[in-house]
C-alpha cells in the first residue's frame, strides 16, 4: 500500500513497506488451552507461572566501557569537523547494535509466550512512574517494559490470543499463593519469603506470577 525510506543516525537506510494481508494468512498459531501469568522483574526479565525464567541480559551494561570511550572521543573532536561526524556515527552504530540485540530478544521472548499460550496475564504496570525510582530506572529502561507490553498486545491480536491486565495495585508479590495471606512487611530486597500463616516457602517473583495468573483468569 505504501513505502517509506528512512535514514538512521548510524547512516543506514531502511525501506519500510506496508502490505495488507487477509486475516487467515496472518494467524499461523493453532489454538491451545494453555494459560500463563507473567511477572516482569529487575533481577530477571520475565518469570512465568510455569516456573520459566527469561534473564535480564543487560545489553547496554555490557557495553558501558565502549560507550564511555566513544563518548570521550566524540567530545574531543572539533565541532563541525569530519572527524567529529565519524565519531558520532561510530557511537550511533554501537547504540544501534545494542538496540537491535534488545529488540531481537524481546521478540524471541514474546514469540515464545504467544506460541505456547492462548491467554497471557500480566500486571498493568505504570512504567513512567517506575522509572522515577532512580534505583530501578536503569534496569527498567534496559529491557524496555513498555516496548515488551506493546509487542504482546499487537501479537495477541495478530495470532488470535488474549492478553489480560491485572490492576497494578493488586498485591501479587505480597500475597501467599498457597493460603492467600498478605505479607504487608515484604520489602523489594526480599527475594524469597516464608508465609507467617501457612509456612509456605516461595520465591517472590514466581509467587507473583502464580497470583497474576489466578487474578487474570478471574477477571
Amino acid at each position: 500500500r505504501s513505502a517509506t525510506l528512512s535514514k538512521t543516525k548510524s547512516g543506514n537506510y531502511f525501506l519500510s513497506i506496508l502490505v495488507e494481508l487477509p486475516q487467515e494468512e496472518i494467524i499461523r498459531f493453532g489454538q491451545t488451552n494453555e494459560r500463563v501469568g507473567i511477572d516482569l522483574g529487575v533481577k530477571d526479565f520475565v518469570i512465568t507461572s510455569d516456573g520459566e525464567v527469561f534473564d535480564n541480559l543487560h545489553f547496554k551494561k555490557t557495553e558501558t566501557k565502549k560507550i564511555k570511550r566513544l563518548q570521550r572521543q566524540l567530545s574531543k573532536k572539533q565541532k563541525g569537523s569530519n572527524n567529529r561526524k565519524k565519531a558520532r556515527i561510530k557511537l550511533a552504530k554501537l547504540y544501534k547494535k545494542i538496540n537491535d540485540k534488545k529488540q531481537y530478544y524481546l521478540h524471541a521472548v514474546s514469540n515464545s509466550l504467544i506460541d505456547e499460550n492462548q491467554v497471557i496475564c500480566m500486571e498493568d504496570l505504570n512504567v513512567k512512574g517506575m522509572v522515577k525510582n532512580h534505583n530501578l530506572a536503569e534496569s527498567i529502561c534496559e529491557m524496555n517494559f513498555g516496548e515488551f507490553r506493546r509487542m504482546l498486545e499487537y501479537k495477541t491480536n495478530w495470532y488470535n490470543r488474549k492478553i489480560v491486565f491485572v490492576d497494578r495495585f493488586y498485591p501479587s508479590s505480597k500475597t501467599c499463593h498457597n493460603c492467600g495471606y498478605v505479607n504487608k512487611k515484604l520489602k523489594l530486597s526480599d527475594r524469597q519469603w516464608v508465609c507467617p500463616q501457612c509456612g509456605e516457602v516461595i520465591e517472590r517473583d514466581y509467587n507473583a506470577a502464580l497470583n497474576i495468573l489466578d487474578e487474570g483468569l478471574r477477571i
